[in-house]
């Protein structure tokens, strides 16, 4: 369905709400261009969007299918490129990759996403933002997208980055295995880094001029959203091998308290056979065996195992390993 809706012009900015065959009416009446946000559309709604605007029969099957790559393709008059934008929720967890299909003509620029209504949202403001929107043409609204979908990606890079803090915190600080943790959020940016990286050919491709001219303000201001998605992709990949080094740090932990532990169970074990020994060699119940007649054999027996078990706990203790 159509969430947003706008026909950009010379004299005005119109914001009514307006149907496809409207819209596409509106696209034809001069200077400007219309603008429509669909969300979710049903089969039904692109073919009638195919229909309006004569959009390539392969570009809205793409949009159709989704799980596109990030791309740049040009179907005569029409350019049709394919961005994804990260939604992370911090309280769960949970990375979502929105894909975003636009449309751009001579006098029309749409945007289908299937959901991500927060995202369009955005799209819309900073094209309304731009006090020569009329003048640029659609190009801006492409800039808007990409520039929306690199923003959103800061932001989920700066709250996985906070994540990390946190785990690599736990790793120094505690004493439970954050292997899983470590494991869980590499994930998650990995799957960010699949989002952000190939966006970066639509830049440079757009950057040159190919494969459509943009009015010079355009390509300024694409020129700058593509220096921040090439540092968000340099952010991604350096918090992937912080995350990295932080799982073998962990490891390294790990191992380190295993062998502590190793090292008390091997101690008190030793100390413990040293008792054991003595009351098993006076156990063997022999008749001539030294000290039987001895009215203070018994308390010998006791103090020579006091006496190892005081020997070996202070030599553990002097190394380290209790």
């Amino acid at each position: 369905m159509i969430v947003d809706s706008a026909w950009y012009h010379a004299s005005a900015r119109g914001s009514e709400a307006m149907s496809i065959p409207d819209a596409a009416r509106l696209s034809l009446r001069g200077p400007g261009f219309v603008w429509l946000a669909v969300s979710e559309p049903a089969r039904e709604e692109l073919d009638e969007l195919s229909e309006c605007f004569d959009l390539p029969a392969l570009a809205v099957e793409d949009a159709l299918e989704g799980h596109q790559r990030p791309k740049l393709e040009e179907y005569g008059d029409c350019l049709f490129v394919v961005v994804k934008a990260a939604l992370y929720d911090q309280d769960s967890g949970q990375l979502d990759v929105v894909e975003l299909d636009v449309f751009l003509g001579a006098r029309y620029a749409i945007v289908v996403s299937r959901t991500a209504g927060g995202v369009l949202s955005g799209v819309r403001r900073r094209i309304d933002g731009h006090p020569a929107v009329t003048a640029l043409g659609p190009m801006i609204v492409l800039w808007a997208v990409l520039d929306t979908v690199v923003d959103d990606g800061e932001r989920v890079v700066d709250l996985l980055l906070d994540g990390a803090e946190r785990i690599e915190q736990a790793v120094f600080q505690g004493d439970r295995d954050q292997s899983e943790a470590i494991y869980l959020h590499h994930r998650r940016v990995d799957r960010l880094g699949r989002t952000v990286h190939p966006v970066l050919a639509v830049f440079d491709t757009l950057e040159r001029g190919e494969p459509v001219m943009s009015p010079e303000a355009v390509r300024a201001l694409l020129r700058d959203a593509g220096d921040h998605a090439r540092r968000l992709s340099e952010e991604v990949v350096m918090l992937s091998g912080r995350l990295e080094g932080l799982l073998s740090a962990n490891l390294a932990r790990v191992t380190v308290r295993q062998n502590v532990i190793l090292q008390k169970v091997s101690s008190w074990a030793a100390i413990a056979a040293a008792p054991t020994v003595i009351t098993g060699v006076y156990g063997m119940n022999f008749r001539h065996f030294p000290e039987l007649g001895w009215p203070f054999g018994y308390a010998f027996a006791l103090a020579l195992m006091v006496a190892a078990v005081g020997v070996l706990h202070w030599n553990f203790r002097r190394v380290g390993w209790l």
